[in-house]
């Protein structure tokens, strides 16, 4: 029988150094879990271990919430949201969560919601989608038939925040959680007072911690580049649609004439051609760094994720050291070592990847302003052989708009290609062994601990 919710027990806050982890199989029973897990939920471990997940779950969660976290993870990919517990006791508590598929099974990390705009905007969303539920299982759905249109209207309110998908405000989430307890936890402080294996593990979580700090800075970076390079080629794109249209015009015009001046209208035609290529070629670099963006956001998620997951492994080595945490306890570490292992070799691999997308895109630019400046010459051509065949008269009206165009957008590929430059500059290839070798002194560590 599920625990019903007290109104007069007041919801427990979860402290911000109250991280703590369960391991479930595919069907979401617990096989695993830490001791924080069982003081906020006030069930034993006996009680913990072999229970379906969802005996914390609190009434007031939407199944559309979980319909979700299946989809996820039953397709290979992690889940964030924030969730409301419901302890043994009647209590209430908030939780920021994440899981993760790892083997054959899941690895849940949650503590304490850091973003209380974020937060605030989630349970907004929870009450406005729980009626709609309800309202469908008294219609006759069945219970997952009303968590898929919880499913739905979540994602539809999701977009009016702005947000694409799911996805989209996961890769939002988990990064703004991550830097929000980074400013508020200690857990990531050196501490010279722990020695032996304890030290090692923690000294090691330390400078991996730095070092995915750091990767967040140049993400951050990165993001803010693809931005403006995307901003700065849908600008362009617009431009050159009007140079485009301009040189097609004084093409057709020139055509009128090929039979006295051939040479006028091949011209005119390579023009033509040219500033549609130029168009095009732009074109499909603005939706090139609509993929970029999407990246790049992709790696701020994994590696917040992987930044999570270092916190937990500090805060579970802590645990160990004050002797709280059960006898079996150094069991779980390699299972946090990993989540960690794997979700490092995932944030370094993307990270070359979206590199080189970057260094490719501002090679696309660089060559788009050789050709701008092919098509400059092509004008110059024309503008001589209309004065050289005298057909100023008929032919002159068109140079005007031609330039016009041709000075925005030559201002614009200026600017891309300023920006294309510090891509080049900034996107350098990573050297992966700058967080293979403290995750390998991490997982080292973990290993002598278990010893």
């Amino acid at each position: 029988m599920p625990t019903p919710p007290r109104a007069d027990i007041p919801d427990r806050i979860v402290q911000i150094d109250e991280l703590f982890f369960s391991t479930t199989d595919r069907r979401g029973v617990i096989t695993g879990a830490n001791t924080v897990f069982g003081a906020l939920s006030h069930y034993t471990r006996a009680e913990l271990i072999g229970a379906p997940h969802n005996i914390v779950r609190h009434p007031e969660m939407p199944g559309g919430a979980f319909a979700i976290m299946w989809d996820r993870l039953l397709a290979g990919h992690p889940m964030v949201a924030y969730v409301k517990n419901l302890a043994r006791d009647g209590s209430s508590y908030w939780v920021f969560a994440t899981i993760t598929p790892l083997g054959d099974g899941f690895l849940s990390v949650r503590g304490a919601p850091c973003r209380q705009d974020l937060w605030d905007a989630a349970w907004e969303i929870y009450q406005e989608v729980l009626p709609l539920e309800r309202n469908a299982r008294e219609a006759g759905l069945s219970r997952a038939g009303a968590a898929r249109v919880g499913a739905e209207a979540i994602v539809a309110r999701l977009a009016h925040l702005g947000f694409a998908d799911y996805g989209e405000f996961l890769r939002y989430v988990l990064p703004a959680e991550v830097e929000a307890r980074a400013a508020l936890t200690l857990l990531s402080t050196e501490r010279p007072d722990l020695t032996g294996g304890i030290g090692a593990l923690h000294g090691a979580a330390h400078d991996l911690g730095v070092e995915l700090s750091s990767l967040l800075v140049r993400l951050d970076a990165y993001l803010d580049l693809a931005d403006n390079l995307r901003a700065a080629s849908q600008d362009a794109v617009t431009t050159l649609a009007g140079l485009s249209a301009a040189t097609a015009t004084a093409s057709r015009a020139s055509s009128t004439v090929a039979a006295s001046a051939p040479v006028l209208a091949r011209a005119a035609s390579a023009m033509s051609v040219l500033s549609e290529d130029l168009r095009t070629q732009i074109q499909a670099l603005a939706r090139r760094l609509d993929d970029v963006h999407v990246r790049v956001m992709e790696l701020r998620f994994r590696i917040g994720l992987a930044g999570l997951h270092n916190d937990m492994v500090t805060s579970f080595a802590l645990e160990v050291h004050a002797g709280e945490a059960p006898p079996e306890a150094l069991t779980y570490i390699p299972q946090l070592c990993r989540a960690l292992e794997e979700g490092t070799e995932n944030v370094t691999a993307s990270l070359t990847d979206t590199s080189a997308e970057l260094r490719d895109a501002a090679d696309q630019v660089i060559d788009a302003e050789t050709r701008l400046h092919e098509f400059q010459h092509l004008l110059a051509t024309w503008r001589l052989l209309v004065t050289r065949y005298q057909m100023s008269s008929q032919l002159g009206p068109h140079v005007g708009p031609i330039d016009a165009q041709l000075r925005a957008g030559s201002d614009q590929l200026t600017s891309l290609r300023n920006l294309a430059r510090q891509c080049l500059a900034e996107a350098q290839p990573y050297d992966p062994t700058r967080l293979r070798t403290p995750v390998a002194r991490v997982t080292r560590a973990s290993d002598d601990l278990g010893r």
